[in-house]
């Protein structure tokens, strides 16, 4: 039998959050590279300017992109404390 303890199977999960991350991180930079800016100018910008579906789809992406960096930031942070559960 093998076993496997609270704190393994946290460190794999851990390691699998991480990579998520620099994959999101990348994302945010390309469209951080395209604009020229961040997200928060970059949504001021299209709230305020006339309407282009190409800026509306990026805008949609990299919103999806920039709530998934919190997210994957804040499960590493519970991921770190021990703050899951297995079930």
């Amino acid at each position: 039998m093998v076993v496997f303890s609270k704190q393994n199977i946290g460190n794999i999960l851990l390691l699998e959050a991480f990579g998520e991350l620099h994959q999101v991180r990348e994302k945010l930079r390309f469209f951080q590279g395209k604009y020229q800016q961040d997200f928060e100018n970059f949504s001021k910008q299209l709230e305020d300017g006339e309407e282009n579906f190409e800026h509306f789809d990026d805008y949609i992406e990299w919103k999806a992109y920039t709530k998934l960096f919190h997210e994957t930031k804040k499960k590493i942070e519970d991921l770190k404390h021990g703050n899951f559960q297995i079930n």
